[in-house]
């Protein structure tokens, strides 16, 4: 019965050159294993890729990358927000302007960049434009002093005259300078200082003791305080009401509009140009009010926004 069973040098051979084979067999298989893992694996230290701009105000999305196409020489890079990156900064390193990051991801607040947000960041300096049916590359080249031939190229366009909408984008070109102040936060100054002694917001009625709605800020400083335009302007109303007393309103570039009331005397007139901080009156206790302060109220294309978020 041992003999049955026995093995021989030869069958201990063939059985170790088998195994040397399945080995080699299983080696060969993790390697490449391994080596299509590291093609699709992303590259650890790098936080951007490279694709086309077709899109620029959607959220940047690395999946979602095509080159454009070869009759346009423009492209952008998905840049993702480390901790502490700032606008600027991240400008620097991809040399281009603060205006083309802010533009190109339709920002506007600088101080909402949050880590880990994924940012358009275009290969050349330049803002995203809206163009409207019947503008020309000539006119918006002229508008924002740029070259016309520059924004052929870096578009692709075949026509010169926009028949239709269309995102377009501008090399060179800036964003004007309100709209940077407002992407800043510094677009307002205080028309005064003092306590607010009532917020935006809902409120008991002084006189009524009914719950209505505050649509401003009451600041409260003593009589005859001077008053300055919150922002450059021009003067678009004066006049009296029951309830304001003597009352300012200003219209601003970008569809801002500014309110001040119960004031006790005022100093411009309706068409005047007014810098920012320029004095437009004094404060007073004129109207609905029950002591000297400012009623201070902002509009943003025709709706009410709460000052305290804009002011500085």
């Amino acid at each position: 019965m041992r003999g049955r069973f026995r093995i021989s040098r030869n069958d201990i051979i063939l059985q170790l050159a088998n195994r040397a084979t399945f080995g080699r067999t299983v080696f060969l298989f993790v390697c490449l294993l391994s080596l299509i893992g590291s093609s699709i694996k992303p590259n650890p230290v790098s936080n951007y890729v490279v694709g086309s701009i077709q899109a620029p105000y959607e959220t940047a999305d690395p999946q979602e990358t095509n080159f454009e196409s070869s009759a346009s020489n423009l492209f952008y890079t998905v840049y993702q927000v480390g901790k502490g990156d700032t606008v600027s900064e991240i400008a620097n390193l991809f040399d281009v302007s603060t205006d083309t990051i802010f533009s190109a991801n339709n920002i506007t607040s600088a101080r909402g960049l949050q880590p880990g947000q994924l940012l358009k960041v275009p290969s050349q300096s330049g803002i995203v434009y809206d163009a409207k049916p019947g503008e020309s590359v000539d006119t918006i080249a002229q508008k924002y002093n740029i070259s016309a031939d520059k924004m052929i190229e870096a578009n692709g366009l075949l026509s010169r005259v926009f028949d239709e909408e269309a995102i377009v984008y501008l090399p060179d070109a800036h964003l004007p300078k309100t709209a940077l102040k407002e992407i800043a936060g510094d677009l307002f100054r205080w028309p005064v200082r003092g306590v607010i002694t009532s917020w935006f917001s809902w409120r008991r009625d002084p006189f009524t003791g009914q719950n209505s709605f505050h649509n401003g800020l009451d600041i409260g400083v003593p009589l005859r305080t001077p008053v300055g335009a919150a922002m450059e302007g021009v003067v678009a109303e004066t006049g009296y009401s029951a309830s304001l007393g003597r009352y300012i309103t200003i219209n601003h570039s970008n569809g801002w509009k500014t309110l001040y009331g119960h004031l006790d005397s005022i100093s411009v007139e309706p068409g005047d140009h007014v810098a920012q901080g320029g004095r437009i009156g004094f404060s007073g206790n004129t109207g609905y009010s029950t002591g000297p302060h400012l009623h201070f109220t902002v509009y943003k294309n025709g709706k009410l926004l709460n000052p305290a978020n804009v002011l500085q």
